[in-house]
């Protein structure tokens, strides 16, 4: 390693990243920024409880990093230290209930591309401090503070991850924030707190190592957080509980949420690796249809597809709880609409984006035929009563009947497809043509159906 004597050696290069780190500054925070906004919006949307907040690495905190990483390895260039430095840029997860950590990274993965992923601790139980785990990836303490007392608890607790932001999740003008990582860490409102505490002490080495009593003390507070992720997790599920069992509507999407988790648990549905979709936006068609409890979704569920990753539980529940009625199909638009433009509270129906632009009017236009569409499969091969049965129940039902040929079953198929596309807020891409073409497909169809059940 070179040192330039005027710089001081080590010191000059951190000097330099420093300085560099600091012309960048307004970068960071705004790649730290749009990786919270995206991550806040899909949580959300998906009934996570978390509060999601966003920082540039403070230029103090990073040259303390910086002096305590180089007494065990010396840099030696700026290059060398933006290599190892990963969180320049940062994001934070702080979670009401711990038991959601499965689902919050399910999240992270679907709208981050994660580079790099790392829980703590590692290994359980751990008899180190979270210092000697690098659990905030500050650089190791003190020599010799960690053989001053035998840690009880197991230290910290969460899930950091290394992401980039997909080009596919930034706006026109955001493509720079595509290329520098961002690091993701997730813990319990609780731990993030303990997280603080330990670090502000621990990493302090101009004012002495802790004292025994302190390190004690700190593990005696991370007693208190672990039996209060316990408590955390308890008031969860006493919730879920309460929610299932009332007649009351549901106070919000997180709770709505909560009871799609619940019952589809007790189902033998798996969520862990699958996704609730658009929860916030069923939750609003529901309000507004004074059905916003959990008597009114539970008839709902026995009927869901199984594959959640393909086909989202919010957007099967809201197909369901449509077909064949124009003036739902109205009220899930509505809630479309303000779920995504909820200063506006633009009132979209049917009928308006029949009337709206003309790049609309091809969605409106097939939208309508799709409603006609339904209602006469409630008339020939619907169940008796309100629900209606998934559309490829339905299918096999005309084909048994030969109300359609083969070639018109698959052909359906794809018609449900792009349905989805359009109902689900999928169809921006697709071309006026396409849809006015499938909508005239669907007419031909309902009229073919029609004239053979007859």
């Amino acid at each position: 390693m070179s040192v330039d004597p005027e710089k001081g050696g080590v010191v000059g290069v951190i000097d330099d990243f420093v300085s560099q780190y600091e012309r960048q500054f307004d970068y960071w925070e705004a790649l730290a920024h749009t990786a919270q906004g995206l991550l806040e919006a899909d949580l959300a949307s998906s009934g996570v409880r978390a509060i999601v907040t966003s920082r540039a690495k403070s230029v103090d905190r990073l040259i303390e990093k910086l002096r305590q990483r180089s007494q065990n390895q010396p840099y030696g260039s700026v290059a060398e230290i933006g290599e190892d430095i990963a969180d320049l840029a940062g994001a934070r997860v702080a979670l009401y209930f711990p038991g959601q950590m499965e689902e919050v990274e399910r999240v992270i993965r679907d709208t981050l591309d994660v580079r790099k992923a790392k829980r703590f601790p590692s290994i359980e139980p751990v008899p180190k401090t979270a210092a000697e785990t690098d659990a905030t990836s500050q650089g190791p303490s003190s020599p010799g503070d960690t053989d001053k007392h035998r840690q009880r608890f197991p230290g910290y607790g969460a899930r950091h991850f290394r992401v980039f932001i997909p080009a596919s999740r930034l706006s026109v003008g955001q493509e720079r924030y595509g290329s520098a990582i961002v690091e993701v860490q997730v813990a319990s409102v609780l731990m993030h707190a303990w997280s603080e505490v330990e670090h502000d002490l621990v990493y302090k080495p101009l004012e002495g190592g802790l004292s025994p009593s302190e390190h004690a003390l700190l593990d005696q507070l991370n007693g208190l957080v672990v039996a209060g992720e316990i408590a955390l997790e308890q008031l969860q599920k006493a919730g879920d509980a309460r929610v299932a069992a009332a007649a009351t509507p549901f106070r919000d999407h997180y709770e709505l949420a909560e009871f799609l988790r619940t019952r589809l648990s007790a189902l033998g549905a798996s969520l862990t690796d699958a996704t609730l979709g658009r929860v916030d936006v069923l939750f609003e068609y529901l309000v507004e249809q004074g059905v916003a409890t959990a008597s009114s979704v539970e008839p709902y569920l026995d009927l869901l597809e199984r594959d959640f990753e393909r086909r989202p539980v919010a957007d099967q529940l809201a197909d369901l709880m449509l077909a064949g009625d124009k003036s739902r199909y109205d009220a899930y638009l509505r809630a479309m609409s303000t779920s995504r433009h909820a200063s506006k509270r633009r009132r979209t129906t049917v009928d308006s984006l029949l009337a709206d632009s003309p790049e609309t009017l091809a969605v409106g236009e097939f939208i309508a035929a799709w409603v006609l569409f339904e209602t006469l499969l409630r008339d020939v091969v619907g169940d008796e009563g309100e629900r209606l049965a998934p559309l490829p129940t339905l299918a096999k039902r005309l084909a048994a009947r030969k109300l359609i040929s083969p070639q018109q079953f698959r052909e359906l198929e794809f018609m449900r497809q792009l349905r989805n596309r359009v109902v689900h807020g999928g169809s921006k891409d697709l071309p006026p043509e396409r849809l006015r073409e499938a909508a005239a497909w669907l007419r031909i169809l309902t009229a073919d159906i029609d004239s053979k059940a007859a």
